[in-house]
């Protein structure tokens, strides 16, 4: 059966949402509650896989997904009935039975200093051009919580035998709501009356401590601007021996004094003199791979944009290049000696053309609009 209908809630629901569901279905079915009753014993048991997997993110997502992972068959809460205690008056405004369960029973659920995900950490890197179309491998100097080294990551260390303060050695504990008296496993000693370990005293029992290092990493060439480099598990170390956190290095790439980049494909500018615009040539073009010839036919206008295939930024998702577009601007000297001036003159006799015929009315119609 699907994991929120069982707990009646939707795939949308929140944290404390799942959280209320639960308690709501174990104050109902909770084996305690019902002595004898297995149907009520297998939906708490089915309730509790289900608050399992949606309670922790990961699993959650992964559920979602349709990755099942099955969940761990969790232990019942043992929290059992132990009488009544009428050795004092009740208090006016009595606890109601919402008041009475939810905090015994919610002790089952969320146990502190258990294993859990260190935190993902993230640091930005400039690199130059050059190095994003390249590639490059950056040497990072990390500081990260990292596990501890002298209990290895559990934040416990041995000690010699010794009875549990928290249940005085009984392995239960008492907790009363009302008159009504319950009992439940001592979480300090599981159960068991007798502590054999205690909580590390370089991490105080985290089970990480801070450390520094240095990592290398590999920058993929083509990487764009806000490119994100993840590094699953260096991150903070998790808490008592829980999965570690991811690093991710954000990238920013410099600018380009000549080329502009439009996702894989890159724009240039390039001058050209106004005989080789009029009269065609094969005119040198820079490219990231180095200097290549190309040819402008007679008549190049200023903005006229010619394509190379395949000479852009690597795909860095994937194999093959983008293009490079190489865009003509028509370059005008300063005349400044009188037969330079008579030559163009001569030059605009031989060839009349007038540039801007297409943006003004004619004579006729501009007397007309008179």
């Amino acid at each position: 059966m699907d994991l929120y209908q069982l707990l009646g809630v939707r795939r949308t629901a929140s944290a404390a949402e799942l959280r209320r569901a639960f308690q709501k279905h174990a104050r109902r079915l909770h084996p305690a509650l019902n002595p004898g009753d297995p149907i009520a014993r297998q939906r708490f048991e089915e309730m509790s896989r289900a608050f399992e997997v949606l309670s922790d993110p990961q699993r959650r997502a992964s559920y979602d997904r349709g990755e099942v992972r099955p969940a761990p068959r969790p232990a019942v809460p043992d929290v059992g009935f132990a009488g009544f205690d009428f050795s004092a008056e009740v208090q006016a405004g009595g606890v109601g039975f919402h008041q009475i369960f939810e905090g015994v029973l919610a002790a089952g659920v969320a146990v502190p200093g258990a294993p859990a995900r260190g935190e993902d950490l993230e640091q930005s890197a400039r690199i130059s051009f050059d190095e994003a179309f390249h590639g490059a491998v950056r040497r990072l100097h990390l500081v990260r919580l990292a596990a501890c080294p002298s209990c290895a990551g559990s934040g416990d260390v041995p000690m010699a035998p010794q009875p549990c303060e928290g249940c005085a050695g009984a392995g239960q504990v008492r907790a009363r709501r009302g008159r009504m008296i319950f009992t439940r496993p001592c979480r300090e000693c599981g159960s068991t009356g007798v502590l054999s370990r205690r909580p590390c005293d370089r991490c105080a029992g985290e089970g990480r401590s801070m450390q520094t290092e240095w990592a290398e990493v590999a920058i993929p060439a083509g990487v764009r601007e806000g490119g994100r480099i993840r590094l699953a598990g260096q991150g903070n170390a998790g808490r008592r021996g829980g999965p570690a956190g991811d690093f991710t290095l954000v990238i920013h790439v410099e600018p380009h004094p000549l080329y502009r980049r439009q996702d894989d494909d890159l724009h240039c500018e390039v001058p050209v003199t106004m005989t080789e615009a009029a009269l065609g040539a094969h005119v040198e073009v820079p490219t990231p791979d180095g200097p290549v010839v190309i040819e402008m036919p007679a008549g190049t206008q200023t903005g006229q944009r010619f394509r190379l295939r395949k000479r852009g930024m690597p795909r860095p998702d994937g194999p093959g290049r983008g293009d490079l577009y190489v865009e003509a601007r028509v370059w005008v000297p300063a005349v400044r000696d009188d037969e330079s001036r008579e030559l163009l003159r001569e030059f605009e006799r031989r060839n009349r053309h007038d540039p801007r015929r297409d943006l003004l009315p004619r004579a006729p119609e501009r007397a007309r609009a008179r």
